[in-house]
């Protein structure tokens, strides 16, 4: 799998992330919400599994719009690049010896050069 490839697959992880855990969120609330209908009552929060799912699908599509901009933005040369595999480096960290960054593609680090 190419540098690349891996970068784009980890910027776009958390999108994925949050899609995932807002539908398992909507089904555990829907299926407790209707707990009480097997008994022939009526649901605790109709339509509150439908709104979870709604609010998760649209801010995992705000995250992965981010991340195809944050993508476009190194095809076009913006941003910090990697010097050994040239792909984009991610969010500063605070480390044993000082502030750095790790590359999306390769994972190594690079460091910041404060002091």
């Amino acid at each position: 799998m190419a540098y690349q490839t891996k970068m784009f697959l980890r910027m776009c992880l958390p999108a994925v992330g949050i899609a995932i855990g807002a539908m398992l969120l909507a089904l555990a609330v829907g299926a407790f919400s209707d707990l009480p209908v097997a008994l022939g009552g009526q649901p605790l929060w109709p339509g509150l599994g439908d709104t979870i799912a709604l609010s998760g699908a649209l801010l995992s599509g705000s995250a992965y719009l981010f991340a195809v901009l944050r993508f476009r933005r190194w095809e076009r040369g913006e941003g910090d690049c990697c010097f050994v595999c040239t792909c984009l480096l991610g969010r500063e960290r605070e480390g044993r010896f000082g502030p750095y960054r790790k590359c999306l593609g390769c994972g190594k680090n690079h460091a910041l050069g404060r002091i």
